[in-house]
């Protein structure tokens, strides 16, 4: 749960508290009054938590200026803290005209997270410290086709098993982040629909929270992957950024002053389903082609496999490489061995997403664009610099609002340290 989210649950929380005392004429329902100041509590709590880790080294003054929480609130919740473990002393920081501040820092060994990845071939379950560091991890196949129950029961048992991993032995355990590829409802912990897997309506947390008795919070693999970058990688340093996930399918985050925007149904940034060409319909669903039909990872695959020249290119691939990474390299080789039909899939897939990018840089003018997902990532980076050059060709007034355009910081795992 990102940190605006805390603020505004925790000003809902606080209104209905005043609005029940009106209504009840003064008399107030003392129980739900208790339930709802603890709840406005732990969101304070969590509220605090994200500001210093994000700051790495802050002070008390420090965190109502970044909360707007009253000093009586900072200073309990920040005892509470320390009692815990969960946050220690890291001495004194600058003046500022009076007295040194005495600054905080988080304690990443006090407690543990477990965060669990689930790709569209892949799910990953791991057990990180509150610093983000990887203390074990594992990984196992997703096999969309059976349907979500039984990927939901081998989940629980992977998940069983990581809770008894040495890593967490001495250490309290926080809660379980999940990361789900597709349109997630992250109040409800709910999968909406994830095309790809063929997944639709599928109640990840209830069903993760009934079966191990921990907290999980559930979130889309782009957002997940954009709030690890905002908190530890290349966007560290941006207010205004948009995260563009180039893959199987195509997903865009933007962060504006800092936070998430979602939408009035948290479906914002399906970029993939932006309408190509109203004039062309997809032979297998008679719907208008889509940008993930034209550009994304399993369309170019499907016409990289159709190419004699890219079939015949010989590599080896690597442990870690899915078949779509060995598609796109073999691609890329045969493009640089001179295959036109080879060099003309990448151009046309370049000049897609570079207009899908113009245009999103027309519409919402950030700072930074940062891509990921296997398309970025994949031989070495290969489209990159043809996704640049088109948007600098197609953006309006470019000579002076071109954004930087780069690469994601984080690597495969930024999902896992963003859920």
């Amino acid at each position: 749960m990102d940190g605006e989210r805390n603020i505004r649950a925790s000003r809902r929380i606080q209104a209905s508290l005043t609005q029940r005392r009106r209504v009840a004429g003064g008399t107030v329902v003392k129980d739900l009054e208790r339930t709802d100041r603890r709840r406005m509590r732990a969101l304070n709590t969590q509220l605090v938590l994200d500001c210093i880790r994000k700051a790495e080294l802050t002070s008390q003054a420090d965190l109502i200026r970044a909360t707007k929480l009253n000093t009586g609130t900072i200073v309990s919740i920040v005892r509470d803290l320390r009692e815990r473990g969960l946050v220690v002393g890291a001495g004194q920081g600058p003046s500022r005209g009076g007295r040194r501040p005495a600054l905080l820092r988080l304690n990443p060994s006090a407690a543990a997270v477990l965060s669990c990845q689930v790709g569209t071939e892949v799910a990953t379950a791991a057990v990180l410290d509150l610093g983000a560091t990887i203390l074990s991890r594992r990984e196992w196949a997703v096999e969309a086709a059976r349907g979500p129950e039984p990927f939901l029961a081998a989940l629980v048992a992977c998940l069983r098993d990581q809770l008894q991993a040495p890593a967490l032995k001495g250490r309290r355990l926080a809660g379980l982040g999940l990361s789900l590829h597709g349109a997630v409802d992250a109040e409800r912990g709910v999968l909406r629909v994830s095309e790809h897997l063929g997944w639709y309506d599928v109640p990840f947390r209830d069903e993760l929270q009934r079966a191990l008795g921990i907290p999980v919070f559930a979130e889309g693999e782009a957002r997940a992957i954009a709030l690890a970058e905002q908190r530890w990688g290349a966007a560290s340093k941006a207010r205004d950024f948009v995260l563009i996930e180039l893959d199987a399918g195509f997903g865009m985050v933007q962060v504006l002053d800092g936070r998430l925007c979602r939408g009035s149904h948290g479906l914002a940034g399906e970029l993939g389903f932006t309408v190509w060409d109203t004039a062309d319909r997809s032979a297998e669903e008679r719907r208008p082609r889509i940008l993930e039909d034209l550009a994304s990872l399993k369309a170019l695959c499907g016409r990289a496999e159709q190419v004699g020249a890219v079939a015949a290119v010989a590599v080896e691939p690597s442990v870690s490489e899915t078949i779509e990474e060995v598609w796109l390299r073999r691609l890329v080789l045969a493009s640089r061995a001179g295959s036109l039909e080879a060099r003309q899939s990448l151009d046309d897939a370049a000049r897609a997403i570079g207009l899908a990018v113009a245009n999103v840089i027309n519409l919402l003018d950030p700072e930074l664009i940062l891509l990921t997902g296997r398309m970025a990532s994949g031989a070495d980076g290969y489209l990159l610099e043809p996704i640049r050059a088109c948007v600098r060709e197609h953006l309006v007034g470019a000579r002076s609002r071109v954004p930087r355009i780069e690469p994601a910081g984080l690597g495969p795992d930024a999902a896992l340290l963003g859920a």
